[in-house]
């Protein structure tokens, strides 16, 4: 074992590619070329002199050896960003607390907890960073956020713990004059003549849909369009005489302008919980933690609601 030729190089590269799945898409994270990626962590199981990942069709996974290396890498390149930013910070610089928000919870809950974080501690500055969960969850491994909002997504949770704080519904929403808008009770069926928008298959959203649909044994002859874009999807169901499966959370401001409507579905293949995902390698910081605790009183106050 030779680590003194081990550098933090080695360590960005293993974790971007643990991070994206990929040495790919590691490598356009990185601005580096797939062969550079390839060749640091050759180096980097060279000089260990272990296996850290196997590498498949479906991207890498990390052997056990990986694991145990992957907990103290993160680690170790959180205390080196952090080393590198404690001179440059002011003494009585704000705290900061940096959230990351999936897209389902950014408006419906974080908006108003953020506004109760605001009042309650002024002096301090959020920072919200959105995106997909990939992304987020390799932020908060490397300390570069302190907690992701959101629902649960149930994959790689490596180095992290998910609490649930509501379940969420998954709605089925036209526009406010929709000829399907008008109508108390609905069948499956009186939605075959319109397209139906959900999210691409292998996606949790449509994973929740397709049962739904086979529950009822409505999957033949439904037009089902598939769109990963809320703002493609949310301007077709405004033109077009088209149904949208999707989060509450997306749309609440929606509905609450009275832009769309939601039809009387329910179901519980249509509801999955969103809550909160944090790092089991580091305590929260101060702020963070009193965040939180708005986060769950917020959760309450929805659930005690008739």
């Amino acid at each position: 074992m030779n680590l003194s030729s081990i550098n933090l190089r080695h360590f960005r590269v293993f974790l971007a590619v643990v991070n994206s799945g990929s040495l790919a898409t590691a490598a356009g994270l990185l601005h580096i070329t797939l062969s550079a990626v390839s060749k640091s962590l050759k180096e980097l199981e060279q000089q260990l002199g272990v296996q850290l990942l196997v590498r498949g069709r479906k991207g890498v996974r990390l052997t056990q050896a990986g694991e145990r290396f992957h907990q103290h890498a993160a680690q170790t390149l959180s205390s080196f960003s952090q080393a590198l930013e404690q001179p440059l910070s002011s003494p009585e610089a704000p705290p900061l607390l940096r959230i990351g928000a999936l897209p389902t919870a950014a408006g419906y809950m974080l908006a108003p907890v953020v506004a109760q974080m605001r009042q309650h501690y002024p002096h301090v500055r959020v920072q919200v960073l959105s995106g997909v969960y990939d992304y987020l969850v390799g932020k908060l491994r490397t300390a570069d956020i302190d907690l992701i909002v959101g629902r649960l997504i149930g994959r790689d949770m490596l180095g992290v713990v998910f609490e649930a704080l509501y379940e969420e519904e998954l709605l089925m929403v036209v526009r406010t004059d929709h000829p399907l808008a008008s109508r108390d009770r609905l069948r499956l069926d009186d939605l075959r003549p319109y397209v139906l928008l959900a999210s691409p298959q292998g996606t949790l959203v449509r994973i929740s849909v397709d049962n739904f649909l086979l529950s009822e044994n409505a999957g033949e002859g439904l037009q089902l369009f598939e769109s990963l874009s809320e703002t493609f999807s949310r301007v077709y169901v405004h033109d077009h005489d088209a149904v949208w499966f999707v989060q509450r959370g997306v749309v609440d401001l929606d509905l609450r302008q009275g832009l769309v409507k939601a039809l009387p579905f329910a179901s519980p293949l249509l509801r999955a919980p969103v809550g909160l995902t944090t790092p089991t390698d580091r305590p929260l910081s101060d702020v963070a933690r009193h965040f939180t605790e708005l986060l769950r009183s917020w959760a309450r106050q929805q659930a005690a609601k008739p």
